[in-house]
């Protein structure tokens, strides 16, 4: 084993990056306690980590897909954190950032298990993935939203999480700033 972990099979890795993906996301909470700078500190260690230091030291191996190429969802992930925090109100970011973290692996987990029917424009995708997707990240965003005292919190949830989920299903090979952008776009305008 060379003294690192290895996961027992392709569904055990998928797992795994699908629970970072989630737990990555509770980062937004931050938000509500520090200045967006110390979020974007955190988002771009994350990004030099992920993209240089731990491919570099072979680090990544427990969790790196085999020829994942570096600029990855590993990479782009925070990075789209990262923008996210640069660029939008924190509110908008930190709703846009739960969208990204909640939605995308959940909508990856349901089709995984139910791949038909598909997205006519995205075969790879399937529409029950994308309808998880959209309500995962929807409710998960009405969460965080209620949280952050907004006012009406529900609809500009609604409209973040149908940007993500319309995002996520299209023929791109990394979906994480497409999805980022989308929810927080929508947010931005909703939340004014």
């Amino acid at each position: 084993m060379n003294g690192t972990t290895t996961l027992s099979s392709k569904k055990d890795l998928e797992a795994v990056r699908r629970a970072v993906h989630i737990a990555f996301g509770s980062g937004a909470f931050l938000l509500f306690f520090v200045d967006a700078l110390v979020v974007c500190v955190l988002a771009l260690a994350a990004v030099l980590y992920n993209g240089f230091v731990a491919p570099h030291l072979r680090l990544d191996r427990a969790y790196r897909r085999p020829g994942e190429p570096r600029l990855s969802g590993l990479v782009t992930y925070p990075l789209a954190v990262l923008l996210l925090a640069l660029l939008l109100p924190w509110r908008a970011a930190g709703g846009a950032w739960i969208v990204l973290a909640v939605a995308d692996p959940m909508a990856g987990m349901a089709g995984t298990l139910r791949p038909r029917p598909r997205v006519p424009w995205n075969r790879r995708k399937s529409l029950v993935g994308a309808a998880t997707g959209f309500a995962a990240g929807g409710l998960a965003c009405y969460a965080y939203l209620a949280a952050a005292d907004v006012v009406a919190p529900f609809p500009s949830a609604l409209a973040a999480a149908a940007a993500g989920a319309l995002a996520e299903t299209l023929p791109l090979p990394e979906d994480n700033l497409a999805v980022a952008f989308a929810a927080g776009a929508a947010l931005y305008f909703c939340l004014g």
